[in-house]
């Protein structure tokens, strides 16, 4: 449904990804010893005010979706506090160490209606070194959605291949 590892954005100190929102801050959009490869975001910019990165979706109510992402530490010694949110659903990381290796994690989120979501990334920083996040991707656990051929649609399909078979008897 949903995938970005950030490698379509432009890096640079300050940057918004293609694609996000920032507020109340800032992020970088960086690479080399900070990603495994490509770009990717340390989520506390270079202001001294840490942004919370997000993104909007419509989701379907009652699909079962998951998100998942790498998030690794600073690289600089530093913990941090980051707070995910995927619509009502949350995931704290208290004190990431900033020696922490890129790992995988998933929080799963299930709309009770049709609507328009978000998920956020928030680092509690403020010192311009934050974790570094990448590959942020949404899947829907319910598979994907199967076409329902509309009553109407199905009754003229029946209606036309009745017509063809009426055809062909009359020309026999």
């Amino acid at each position: 449904m949903f995938s970005d590892n950030f490698d379509a954005s432009a890096g640079g100190l300050n940057v918004v990804p293609t694609g996000w929102t920032v507020i109340d801050g800032t992020v970088d959009v960086v690479s080399g010893g900070f990603c495994v490869a490509g770009l990717c975001v340390d989520l506390d910019g270079s202001t001294g005010d840490a942004g919370i990165l997000s993104r909007s979706f419509a989701l379907l109510g009652g699909v079962d979706y998951l998100l998942s992402f790498d998030l690794s530490g600073s690289r600089r010694g530093r913990t941090d506090d980051v707070l995910i949110t995927f619509g009502t659903s949350t995931r704290f990381f208290d004190d990431l160490a900033g020696s922490s290796p890129y790992t995988g994690y998933s929080l799963s989120f299930t709309p009770g209606s049709d609507g328009v979501y978000s998920i956020s990334f928030a680092n509690a920083g403020g010192d311009n070194v934050g974790a570094v996040l990448d590959n942020v991707v949404i899947t829907s656990l319910d598979g994907p959605p199967t076409e329902v051929p509309e009553p109407h649609s199905a009754a003229l399909a029946a209606l036309g291949l009745a017509a063809l078979s009426f055809t062909r008897r009359n020309k026999i």
